[in-house]
């Protein structure tokens, strides 16, 4: 997979990922949130096939489903090995737990570990959590990294 960074002066930055079989998606995030996609099958230049506008939420959620943050698929052959030393957890915030009522920009994370989103009961999925969202008990913390990470995480919670 190639990817391409373009800042466009104004609005926001440009990425064309291209992927192995040619076909590209172009993805422009503007300054605002909103982010367009565009997907050109191989071979097309001009016009793409697919064009999708998305809120900077949409965009979020969309990122999470992508990254495994809701449904994590078995990794198989070399992507398990490439993965070995990585994991996600669900962290479940408890009556008592200090974590509660801490705000997301004030979690001391050690070097390696991030917290990719808050499942919070009865609401939709936050996922990249700002540093102003607060934390409340019943919450569950998406938290990725090297397991050394995500252990010393848990452990200081």
């Amino acid at each position: 997979m190639k990817v391409e960074e373009v800042v466009l002066p104004g609005v926001g930055r440009k990425y064309t990922v291209t992927v192995k079989s040619g076909d590209r998606i172009v993805i422009v995030v503007h300054h605002s949130g909103k982010r367009e996609l565009q997907y050109f099958e191989a071979g097309e230049e001009d016009e793409p096939t697919v064009a999708l506008d998305l809120t900077d939420e949409e965009a979020r959620e969309l990122g999470a489903i992508l990254a495994g943050v809701l449904f994590h698929p078995e990794a198989v052959g070399d992507t398990r090995s490439k993965l070995g030393a990585k994991v996600i957890e669900w962290v479940k915030v408890l009556p008592g737990s200090k974590l509660v009522g801490k705000r997301v920009g004030d979690l001391a994370l050690p070097p390696g570990a991030h917290l990719l989103a808050v499942d919070r009961p009865g609401a939709p999925l936050i996922p990249h959590p700002g540093p102003d969202v607060v934390l409340e008990v019943g919450d569950t913390l998406v938290v990725a990294g090297s397991r050394e990470a995500v252990e010393a995480l848990k452990r200081s919670f």
